[in-house]
């Protein structure tokens, strides 16, 4: 597998890991097709013409969804989206990673917010090949902090 093919892996991995996070979702959508694209062109199974065409449709159905007022939930297809579409643009697997962490984001409470993200730059980190990690996401996240509305366990 080249570099080009981990990151399209890796960015399908984000956006998986996020989708997973809504309920509800149902495993023949756009996003959940966009992300088999991706995968299946990564391991060599797959055409960039079905990672385009997947891609398209799943930033269609991002925009349905945020018309409607589900913000997180379409970052979180546009991750998938935009996974697909790095077949084109290794580049864009980062931006699939970025919108996969807005959706974490959008769809934490605030007293959470900055444990989730912070869990979710260290998990994507962690699933990213190691010698591309510096080049892609620099230095290694720190552990992400506790949520402050986190139940003292010891009450």
């Amino acid at each position: 597998m080249n570099g080009e093919q981990a990151l399209t892996r890796w960015a399908a991995a984000c956006a998986e890991k996020t989708l997973g996070g809504f309920a509800g979702s149902v495993q023949d959508d756009p996003a959940a097709a966009a992300i088999a694209a991706a995968r299946a062109w990564a391991t060599g199974s797959g055409t960039p013409e079905a990672s385009r065409d997947a891609a398209f449709e799943a930033q269609l159905f991002a925009r349905a969804t945020a018309d409607a007022g589900h913000h997180a939930l379409a970052s979180a297809i546009r991750a998938a989206g935009t996974a697909a579409a790095s077949v084109d643009d290794g580049r864009l697997a980062a931006t699939a990673a970025a919108y996969a962490i807005e959706a974490v984001e959008l769809s934490s409470a605030a007293c959470e917010r900055e444990s989730r993200v912070a869990a979710e730059h260290r998990w994507q980190w962690a699933q990213l090949d190691e010698p591309l990690r510096a080049e892609i996401l620099g230095e290694e996240p720190p552990e992400p902090p506790a949520a402050a509305c986190a139940i003292d366990p010891a009450l």
